[in-house]
């Protein structure tokens, strides 16, 4: 009875934490379904838990064992208790579904992997008589290729390549567990790190602020390819950081995965690679100043014993590491060369036009001030201390030079991303997520350099900060919404299929956001109405009429007006004075999106009632329409 209270306690305790942390928690368990929006229920039945079980157990006993739960607790089981945890909020949180354009296009790319070829033909788009026909058919999230009438993906091959193999072995759902499940890989690695560093408490302390991070619980529940580049990255570095030529081809292969998914940090593998020289001139070092010293300059699992044995064995390391890393560059290379027209173009445009030196003032203080606002203070200076590495936080010298890795690579991150384009919202912190196991681990080096050491209680106190430092990241969180009650991207999959009960398969709609995910789940054929030409929209309705295309527009709120704005001037359609044919609110998402058919002025409108909880969470997509001329 007594464990049966002190489990009840334990787990209501890790409910509570984890529906305040999440705003809520929900799943399905045999068709029911199991939520919590309170944390204050849970919290009550683990009072009331505890202290049945203090009363059975009595004050010394209870005392006892809590000193034998705390031995059990060692730092790789606290570790990995705060991973499950992250898992388990970034399941029960997950989109499991294509919404943005950038999920959209990383979601359908999986299939085309599947199918074996990435190029969408659009054979309408040769048919069609306006201007920029191909574009109007290329739904955000692909661009057009530059070799035939297609459209392919903008985004990088290596989370479409992991989704579809997630798909393969066990069907359409599991595609979305690849960005919750290398979000936990991202936390323990992080742990893994501060442990090769040599500070267990480091490596705790930086994957609890790194599990915390407003900045990663905004993204690791959306199919982005954000999270998953950080994971691997993360892995390739703590690989890199291992003595041997095993560890080196696994940094290596990692590595080729992150490159894979974010082709544009290629040059974070390039100081992995110079890594093992680094250790080597290190050691070569150690030796001219000692030279009657021990033979062995690092520790027993270094079999350096002669200077020329650790010259091939840092040889042998950085040509592991390079060979492991060569397929994840060719295969980008050949996979831009195919779809783009050249290895150094991407889905986003040639190099040249993405970066350039005067984005980096306005980039560098928004994401400086942005950085601030959502981690703390400390995040700003803690790079520091990984850079000076001082001896009181990591006595060995192997250790300190790692830390000095990891500024590094910090540094490569934000250097590369400071001459990309500036953007205006705080979650485009996004892009530096690689960065952030180095930010996380210094901020936490940074709190165990100001307090322990100082006095008996420093430790304690080090451990109450780090701990304090995380709960606010959860509290920032939670104020900028990035747990939202509704339906959220999940309402995209719904529209779709309000739409596709509306309309019939022939169909042709008109839409922006919407274009991919009401071509994806509804399988109706789509085209921009932002893309085409603004003397167009009634000359373009009769077209498709005559194709056997009935058109519709789709349109949020929020985008009649710039609808309004570009086709009200010169088409008789454009100011959209009809009455819609669907109407829908999601839950708790503010706007309502419409649904007009451009061959009926009046009748009828459908006004669905909110979807609190939609069922399926992960809908199957649809049948591809064909892009054809005729229906």
């Amino acid at each position: 009875m007594r464990w049966t209270l002190a489990t009840l306690a334990a787990l209501a305790s890790l409910w509570a934490l984890g529906a305040w942390m999440a705003g809520g928690l929900a799943f399905s368990v045999a068709g029911i379904r199991v939520s919590s929006s309170d944390p204050t229920r849970p919290l009550i039945v683990a009072a009331i838990a505890l202290g049945a079980y203090v009363l059975a157990s009595g004050i010394a006993r209870t005392f006892d064992e809590i000193l034998l739960l705390r031995a059990w607790l060692t730092q790789r089981r606290r570790a990995a208790l705060l991973t499950a945890a992250i898992l388990a909020i970034g399941l029960t949180h997950n989109s499991w579904s294509a919404g943005g354009p950038d999920s959209y296009s990383y979601v359908t790319a999986a299939d085309l992997w599947l199918r074996g070829d990435l190029k969408v033909r659009v054979p309408i788009a040769d048919a069609a008589p306006w201007p920029n026909a191909l574009g109007t058919f290329t739904p955000l999230g692909y661009r057009t290729s530059p070799a035939e009438t297609a459209i392919v993906p903008m985004t990088g091959p290596g989370l479409p390549l992991l989704m579809a193999m997630f798909k393969g072995i066990a069907g359409h759902p599991a595609m979305f567990l690849v960005v919750p499940l290398t979000g936990a890989l991202l936390v323990w690695t992080t742990f893994l790190i501060g442990v090769r560093l040599g500070s267990g408490d480091i490596g705790l302390g930086g994957a609890w602020l790194l599990a915390t991070s407003p900045t990663f619980l905004m993204m690791f529940k959306s199919q982005m390819s954000d999270v998953p580049a950080a994971a691997f990255w993360a892995l390739a570095t703590y690989w890199i950081l291992g003595r041997t030529a095993r560890s080196a081809l696994a940094a290596g292969l990692a590595a080729s995965v992150a490159i894979l998914v974010r082709p544009n940090l290629v040059p974070i593998a390039a100081v992995l690679a110079l890594w093992p020289l680094v250790e080597a001139g290190r050691a070569f070092q150690a030796r001219l100043a000692d030279p009657k010293g021990p033979r062995r300059t690092m520790n027993k699992h270094d079999t350096a014993n002669t200077p020329a044995t650790a010259a091939r064995t840092f040889q042998v390391r950085v040509a592991a590491f390079a060979l492991a890393t060569l397929p994840g560059c060719l295969a980008v290379a050949a996979i831009n060369n195919w779809l783009y027209g050249s290895p150094f173009s991407s889905g986003y445009g040639d190099l040249s036009t993405l970066f350039s030196l005067s984005n980096v003032p306005t980039t560098l203080s928004r994401y400086g001030r942005w950085l601030i606002d959502t981690q703390t203070p400390l995040a700003s200076v803690s790079i520091i201390v990984l850079a000076l590495a001082p001896q009181r936080v990591w006595p060995d010298e192997r250790a300190r030079h790692g830390a000095r890795l990891l500024a590094i690579v910090f540094a490569v991150v934000w250097a590369l991303y400071a001459v990309y384009a500036a953007f205006d919202a705080w979650w485009f912190l996004r892009f530096l997520l690689p960065s952030w196991p180095a930010l996380c681990i210094g901020t936490a080096a940074l709190v165990v350099w100001l307090f322990e050491g100082r006095a008996k209680w420093g430790r304690t106190a080090a451990l109450v900060v780090t701990f304090a430092l995380g709960i606010n990241g959860i509290v920032v969180a939670r104020a900028r919404d990035v747990f939202p009650a509704g339906e959220g991207e999940r309402r995209y999959a719904t529209i779709a299929k309000l739409v596709e009960q509306q309309t019939e398969p022939s169909a042709m709609i008109l839409a922006s956001m919407h274009a991919g995910p009401v071509r994806y789940y509804a399988g109706r054929a789509t085209m921009r109405f932002d893309q085409l030409d603004e003397a167009w929209l009634d000359r373009a309705a009769g077209w498709l009429q005559q194709q056997g295309r009935h058109p519709y527009v789709l349109v949020e709120d929020w985008e009649m007006p710039m609808f309004e704005q570009r086709f009200g001037g010169k088409n008789r359609l454009g100011g959209l004075r009809l009455a819609p044919v669907l109407a829908y609110r999601a839950y708790q998402v503010s706007g309502t999106i419409y649904l007009f058919d451009l061959l009926r002025p009046d009748g009828p409108t459908l006004e669905p009632p909110p979807i609190r909880d939609p069922r399926p969470r992960c809908v199957e997509p649809a049948t591809p329409p064909a892009l054809t001329a005729g229906p």
